[in-house]
């Protein structure tokens, strides 16, 4: 993950801009007593004249913006003197207001301060009658429901200045400035540079219960293609979880944060009941809430619930406080409206007033997310903002069984990356601004530029470690030398054959030498995807074949990086017990949407004992000694990973924390006999991993991993414990 961050924000050091924006006057700050300089909470401030106003939230601080001339801004709250403060027009305004208590003449006056409690509080017994009635709210208490979706993520650069444009980076490169605007949340410009959307259609079924997406198309921009597309779409879509505040605990940006309408929302939240009001003649109750505890994971927000016996939630708008410890995050919003849906017709409606209307469905989704490495205004950012937006809403309308007869919770279509424009044109439920139309021609003109394939060329080898030439990736190159006690220096030069040379077949491989053994190493491999998708893309349906001939260190297992790279050569402790290892082997492996994958293969392997390391035997073992050791294996793996996701790179497939378990189960039997093996035994290996989520507090990972060897074996047979004598971290290993 944080390789993936640094390719990102390489990316972003290509791509700024800046640009002389709209007028506009925004006003923010924060509001504070001014006695004892507490926040004060719920503030009303408004622009003069105007019905554009906003509250301050539990630190205080609050934003306002306008296209129109103002000059007067109008801060009020019970208890305390109105204030009338003059602002600049057309410029971003950051105050500090200081509200005095208001005076009253009164013979005597007695002050009662009462702390906040649950007891006799009319929101927090509100609350509770939208809990109890939620599972009919919800829209799982549906039989059927089935809508379309069109979901647009867009990353974009903040606060980009007039000195990074007059970079001589890009000099040459000045239309990816057209594409800049405003950023209406700071008043400062911002460049998109990232957007993904996706067609969806969504199908429900209470009984059995299924939940199927159908996603009909795709389309990512993807400048210098260094990125995997899938990839990217299951990092954003697990980052930008589907958000749904009936649930007890609410999935974002991989943290689980707790819901104010969970049943444990009144020991975590405090709510305040702040008027009623009329929307499309609906009366409805408006509630804000905010967490006991500043760093717990839980929202800060407003809840308008409807006024009647439904307690049916209309709208909610929620935030994050800054105190939450949530990396990379600086700011959080949330936006969710929702409108009546009919059972016969399936059009919105906002009034209810239809008889037929049998539930409330979304009609407005958006995310916005600020991430960077400081708090600081004057910091650079990344907005990342997700809208979805819904039509063909239909509810209790049966549907076939075909379209939930799929295994996993997505069905892909083949051509879901290679529609058309015209289809898009067609198919959105709303057409792009101008934006974010932008954003496809300014990465169109970008991938076109020479100067820029140069330095995405030279991105992709620093990141990924492969660099094309034609049809043939020559890489990795942090392998191409390092050194270790038993090898000295040590040079190696390899590749393997890109989709270019054939979407189902894979040839790669590599030689080594070691100046101090003076030994020539190798390995060669051939993959052929059976299916129909490429070679290296999820999920696999292929055989390997493979040789290899080279020096490997007992324990070590490393997960995300090759054990010769150059920056694992330095190790803690002495490193000199190795042996040579010889392998020839087939394999064949079989994934699938649902999660269980399988393989089964023979491989025969000759080790000798190589620095330090002896391959010696007792006298009661009654054989001769050998300088190898020999065996042969028939291996079974089953493995069962439900809704896994995970960022496949060039070499390795980097896991996203999920809630769903991996199991995991390997079988390895040893042959012996002439010519084959030395060795007859059963290795059985089970291994489970689970993360819990635990809200507000954070999450834990469980692993548990056990096996058995029945059978005797020579020592580099046994199970040697996961060590790793690098200065990188590695999971699951004795560091």
């Amino acid at each position: 993950m944080l390789k993936l961050k640094y390719i990102i924000f390489f990316f972003i050091s290509l791509t700024v801009s800046v640009i002389s924006s709209q007028s506009i006057t925004v006003v923010k700050g924060q509001i504070l007593d001014a006695t004892n300089k507490e926040p004060l909470i719920y503030v009303n401030v408004q622009f003069e004249n105007t019905s554009i106003g906003t509250t301050s939230d539990i630190d205080g601080k609050f934003f306002i913006s306008t296209t129109e001339r103002i000059e007067i801004l109008r801060v009020s709250y019970v208890g305390y003197t109105t204030r009338n403060i003059k602002i600049k027009p057309g410029q971003v305004n950051d105050l500090n207001i200081l509200l005095d208590e208001e005076g009253v003449n009164l013979d005597a006056v007695e002050i009662k301060v009462e702390k906040y409690r649950n007891k006799g509080n009319p929101a927090v017994e509100l609350i509770k009658n939208v809990i109890q009635n939620k599972d009919k709210n919800r829209k799982e208490a549906l039989d059927f429901y089935s809508y379309h979706k069109h979901e647009k993520l867009e990353f974009s650069l903040n606060n980009v200045t007039e000195k990074m444009r007059q970079n001589f980076i890009f000099r040459k490169i000045n239309f990816i400035f057209d594409n800049a605007d405003t950023n209406k949340v700071n008043g400062k410009i911002f460049l998109p540079f990232f957007l993904k959307e996706n067609l969806s259609d969504i199908y429900y079924r209470k009984d059995p219960k299924a939940k199927k997406e159908h996603l009909r198309a795709e389309k990512i921009t993807n400048a210098g293609e260094i990125l995997n597309s899938v990839g990217i779409s299951n990092m954003m879509t697990q980052m930008y979880q589907e958000i749904d505040f009936y649930d007890n605990t609410i999935m974002l940006l991989t943290n689980g944060f707790v819901s104010p309408l969970s049943p444990i929302s009144p020991s975590i939240y405090r709510f305040y009941i702040q008027d009623t009001t009329v929307v499309n003649h609906k009366s409805l109750i408006h509630v804000f809430f905010a967490p006991r505890t500043k760093t717990d994971f839980a929202f800060v927000g407003h809840l308008w619930i409807a006024n009647d016996s439904t307690y049916a939630v209309h709208k909610i708008e929620a935030g994050i406080s800054k105190d939450i410890n949530l990396n990379w995050v600086r700011e959080l919003q949330i936006s969710q409206e929702y409108d009546w849906v009919y059972e016969d017709s399936g059009v919105s409606n906002s009034s209810g007033d239809n008889k037929k209307a049998k539930s409330l469905m979304l009609s407005k989704d958006e995310i916005f997310v600020d991430f960077g490495i400081s708090k600081k205004d004057s910091i650079r950012s990344v907005l990342g903002r997700k809208t979805s937006s819904y039509k063909n809403i239909t509810i209790n309308q049966k549907h076939q069984d075909s379209v939930f007869n799929f295994s996993g919770t997505q069905f892909r279509y083949n051509d879901a990356s290679s529609k058309s424009e015209a289809f898009w044109s067609e198919n959105r439920n709303s057409p792009l601004t101008a934006s974010e139309q932008g954003i496809y021609n300014m990465v169109d003109s970008l991938n076109n530029f020479k100067p820029f394939k140069r330095a995405m060329t030279i991105a992709r080898l620093v990141f990924e470690g492969y660099t094309s030439i034609g049809s043939f990736d020559l890489g990795p190159a942090n392998t191409f030398y390092s050194f270790n006690p038993i090898e000295g220096f040590r040079l190696r030069l390899g590749g393997r054959t890109n989709h270019k040379f054939s979407e189902r077949f894979m040839l790669e491989g590599y030689g080594a030498y070691g100046f101090r053994d003076q030994q020539l190493k190798g390995y060669a491999a051939l993959r052929y995807n059976i299916g129909s998708g490429q070679v290296l893309r999820f999920p696999y349906n292929r055989m390997k074949l493979w040789y290899i001939n080279d020096l490997k260190i007992p324990g070590q297992e490393l997960q995300f990086i090759q054990e010769d790279n150059i920056f694992l050569s330095i190790k803690r402790g002495v490193n000199n017990k190795m042996f040579f290892t010889k392998t020839v082997g087939i394999e064949y492996l079989n994934e699938s949407q649902s999660g269980f994958s399988y393989s089964v293969g023979l491989q025969k392997t000759s080790q000798r004992a190589a620095g330090a390391l002896l391959f010696d035997y007792d006298s009661i073992n009654e054989r001769m000694f050998k300088d190898a050791v020999r065996s042969a294996e028939v291996k079974l793996m089953l493995r069962y990973a439900p809704n896994e996701k995970f960022y496949e790179g060039a070499t390795y497939r980097t896991p996203m924390l999920t809630k769903y378990p991996i199991i995991e189960f390997r079988y390895a039997a040893g042959l012996d006999g002439a010519e084959v093996g030395d060795y007859n035994y059963h290795n059985i290996q089970l291994k489970a991993k689970k993360v819990f989520f635990l809200p507000p507090f954070g999450y834990a990972e469980l692993t548990i991993e056990g096996g058995r060897i029945f059978g005797q074996v020579p020592y580099t047979l046994l199970t040697a414990h996961r060590a790793n004598q690098t200065y990188a971290y590695q999971l699951e290993s004795y560091n």
